[in-house]
């Protein structure tokens, strides 16, 4: 709390010093209180998820500092009035938004300043990441209710399981009716590409840009729907939200995709088993919006750099044992995975099918991806013992470098 006091002090003074003038590449006294808003978050929930008393001032520094940010500062939640696009669009952009971002970092073509995400997500030889089967659960329908209450929700098609749901979903992964930005060809999920089959889309450009380290969008630092995030879960965990917060934070970034607006009493009411399951640390009265609220972020912030520190402080690191897993499919055969009537997939037991048709998928089944027991993608088949200890592994160890120098620290728990 010493420490967090005095990077507090910092941000005071550099909200108070620096100037106001709008510039998403150059930090200003608005980067600072969103900046406040995040640590005071962290430092909140980190401390109230483990009994450590006096959490409270934290929490309400992120609420201030988000209200500021909400109340007097020339950042808002970019829409154009499109639901189907505008969240990719803010993310697929050249250029930073800075309608929403708050403070971006740059890459330009001209200067040979470029990041890998296209080479990322599109290649067969570099990582393969892909949204994880719990995440898209996640996803509510279109008309706010929720995937995971349909019985076999986990063994729907593919071309099942993402009809009428968020628009974020459609505006994240490869999804039907996909095409590539400034092309018209649409285009299936490349399962050689993704490790899960859920083919990530997000800050995906053209593909002039799908070489290595030559994708040029600026990408995010801090931005407006970050602080709206922080200042309902803020809100939330000081028992101070009300349906008004609720409609001036969350529910201006469901208005953006075009979904029904979260309603606390209804979310406090009846809270989500399948949230509920991931997420074992929340209770009390607001149990069910705070469920509700990270729902909202982990799919608002996805591949942002949020998920590790939300962990954390949640003390929920029990979510990272939980099961890997990807599409479904009940076994060999051929799948239709744009909804053309035509298979875009085969998967095969033995020899590869004769006579391969041109622009079609194959797959061996136990070679080159295995099924569980449930008909679902398993990544990792020998890697499901996941474990993790919750008297360790939220700290990192302090380099042996440091106790040399200062003898008054101890190493952290566990890491002796």
């Amino acid at each position: 709390q010493f420490v967090v006091d005095k990077i507090m002090e910092d941000l005071d003074w550099a909200i108070e010093n620096m100037r106001a003038d709008q510039n998403v590449f150059q930090i200003n006294k608005y980067t600072a209180l969103a900046l406040k808003s995040r640590v005071g978050l962290y430092e909140g929930t980190f401390e109230k998820y483990r009994g450590i008393t006096g959490y409270e001032k934290y929490l309400e520094a992120a609420v201030s500092a988000s209200q500021q940010l909400m109340d007097n500062s020339p950042y808002g939640v970019y829409a154009t009035g499109n639901p189907e696009k505008d969240y990719m669009e803010l993310f697929n952009s050249h250029d930073a938004n800075e309608t929403e971002y708050i403070l971006a970092r740059a890459y330009s073509e001209d200067l040979n300043i470029g990041h890998n995400v296209n080479y990322y997500v599109t290649t067969s030889s570099y990582g393969r990441p892909g949204m994880p089967k719990d995440l898209v659960n996640s996803y509510l329908n279109a008309d706010g209710t929720r995937f995971t209450d349909q019985a076999n929700y986990d063994q729907l098609s593919f071309l099942q399981e993402v009809e009428g749901r968020d628009p974020r979903l459609a505006q994240t992964i490869r999804t039907p009716g996909y095409t590539r930005v400034g092309q018209s060809i649409e285009l299936a999920p490349n399962l050689g590409a993704t490790v899960t089959g859920y083919q990530i889309t997000k800050y995906v450009t053209e593909p002039v840009y799908d070489t290595n380290n030559q994708s040029i969008t600026d990408l995010p630092i801090f931005r407006f729907g970050e602080v709206l995030l922080n200042f309902a879960e803020a809100k939330a965990e000081l028992e101070t939200l009300t349906q008004e917060g609720l409609d001036v934070s969350i529910n201006l970034l469901r208005d953006r995709v075009g979904m029904p607006h979260v309603l606390l009493a209804s979310a406090n009411a009846d809270p989500d088993a399948f949230m509920a399951a991931q997420y074992t640390a929340g209770s009390g009265t607001n149990k069910g919006i705070i469920l509700e609220i990270r729902r909202e972020r982990r799919i608002e912030l996805y591949m942002e750099n949020f998920r590790w520190d939300d962990v954390v402080r949640w003390k929920a690191g029990q979510t990272l044992t939980q099961p890997i897993r990807g599409l479904y499919f009940p076994g060999a055969g051929e799948y239709d995975l744009t909804g053309d009537g035509q298979a875009n997939v085969v998967l095969y037991e033995g020899d590869r099918p004769a006579n391969p048709i041109s622009g079609v998928q194959y797959y061996k089944l136990g070679g080159d991806f295995t099924l569980d027991a449930n008909g679902l993608i398993d990544p990792h088949p020998s890697f499901n013992n996941r474990s993790f200890d919750e008297n360790k592994d939220y700290l990192y160890p302090i380099p042996r470098i440091e106790l040399q120098l200062n003898p008054n620290l101890q190493q952290n728990p566990g890491w002796e």
